[in-house]
């Protein structure tokens, strides 16, 4: 049976047109992408489906999930609503984002960049391509009433068509290969040539580089041993001013005793000679200095510091939501809480199609606003059917993306913060 020629059937010129007013696309990109989304996601739920163990979780999404091919032969009628084409496109994003896990924005902004659609758009195509894959297995496995192990050669019949519909680099990203081995090749032996013919050609000659560098070494160490001692250490200067330096003879080298006076007229005259007005003593020598040397500044003793008494710290009161924020409007809960925030926005009974936006145009006004900002959505506890929640999270993302904000400024918890009586909640990181 092949699954990706059954899904192809289904997707007519009027089905290609009907997706591209949806997304506002030209059909000849969306029909392209569409046709390249189907088997990314049927590869991506081969790839978790490689022994009997792992494809018995994909049969047990099947069957919860009610997938049984009805919507292959009902898509027309369902794309042509816009609630009913939103809501595929909703539990389906949350179904390819469950197969291929983080590697998932990498594959819709390459499937956009080959196809030349938005991201967004790339985005909502292989959401919708998740439940068509998913209809058209389970209705092979009703049809033909396959188990566990049936699904599992299935799955595996589909390897080779599913590798040559994936573009290289998404087949890269799905780590997803060929089963048909390639032709042994008669040049095998080839490596072990060559490195016999370097090791032959090796010989004396190889030794030379290293010669050289032993050479350099020990001319280094020879020029180091002779000019060491050459090298005298250099006696400090003196600092004081107006002190001449301690000298071993009676004489300095300028043939001035050590008790001259220190000539400061600049050299002007030959017989003015300022008297000398004070003495600097020190415990071996005196020497005379000219008044007009300044006297050394006085320095205060340093004071011991003062021990700072430490007022002790107040425990400050941690302010939440629940007692700050939850009469205020949604606005002021965004910008001053970083609790989870209660959405106004309402679902139809057990189900994640929204009737009524509330507070998303609020949200919108923020996360644009605010582009370094960004929000965590997940389900309340009035969401806690089965997947409920996190379907329904995903469904107030898309209508954020739909509205300009950046899918990098929201993310979805898939487990609910029960602790919070809503269908659906916000928190800002």
């Amino acid at each position: 049976m092949d699954v990706l020629g059954l899904i192809k059937d289904k997707l007519t010129d009027s089905v290609i047109e009907k997706v591209s007013n949806f997304l506002g696309e030209h059909p000849e990109n969306i029909g392209t992408a569409l046709n390249g989304a189907v088997p990314i996601v049927l590869g991506g739920i081969m790839r978790n489906a490689s022994n009997d163990e792992e494809t018995g979780k994909v049969m047990d999404v099947l069957k919860d999930g009610g997938h049984t091919g009805e919507i292959l032969d009902d898509l027309p009628n369902l794309l042509g609503n816009f609630d009913k084409t939103q809501l595929l496109i909703t539990i389906g994003s949350n179904i390819f984002n469950h197969f291929v896990g983080s590697k998932g924005n990498s594959i819709v902004e390459k499937i956009s960049n080959l196809t030349g659609i938005r991201k967004t758009s790339a985005s909502s195509l292989v959401g919708l391509a998740a439940p068509l894959v998913l209809g058209a297995l389970g209705k092979v496995v009703n049809k033909e009433g396959l188990g566990v192990a049936g699904l599992t050669k299935l799955l595996a019949d589909q390897r080779e068509s599913v590798f040559g519909a994936l573009p290289p680099a998404i087949a890269n990203q799905l780590n997803f290969k060929s089963t048909l081995t390639p032709p042994k090749s008669e040049v095998v032996e080839k490596p072990k040539e060559v490195k016999k013919e370097t090791t032959e050609s090796k010989g004396i000659w190889s030794w030379i580089p290293w010669v050289l560098i032993g050479l350099l070494f020990l001319a280094g160490v020879a020029y180091f041993l002779k000019y060491r001692k050459n090298i005298k250490p250099t006696e400090p200067e003196a600092t004081q001013i107006g002190v001449l330096p301690k000298q071993d003879s009676p004489l300095t080298d300028n043939g001035f005793s050590e008790t001259t006076p220190i000539d400061t007229t600049g050299g002007f005259s030959n017989t003015e000679v300022a008297k000398p007005t004070e003495e600097i003593k020190t415990p071996e020598k005196t020497v005379e200095v000219n008044s007009r040397i300044e006297e050394p500044k006085k320095t205060e003793p340093i004071k011991p510091a003062e021990k700072k008494i430490e007022e002790p710290k107040r425990e400050e009161k941690k302010v939440t939501f629940d007692n700050v924020f939850v009469n205020h409007p949604i606005e002021d809960q965004l910008k001053n809480t970083k609790a989870w925030i209660s959405l106004n926005t309402n679902f139809k009974t057990n189900s994640a199609e929204i009737s009524s936006k509330g507070d998303l145009d609020a949200v919108v006004k923020y996360l644009k606003t605010n582009s370094k900002s960004k929000i965590t959505i997940a389900g309340g506890s009035q969401s806690s059917k089965g997947t409920l929640g996190e379907d329904r999270a995903y469904a107030i993302r898309e209508v954020l993306i739909e509205r300009g904000v950046s899918e990098s400024q929201i993310s979805v918890q898939s487990s609910l913060v029960k602790e919070v009586d809503s269908k659906v909640v916000v928190k800002v990181k």
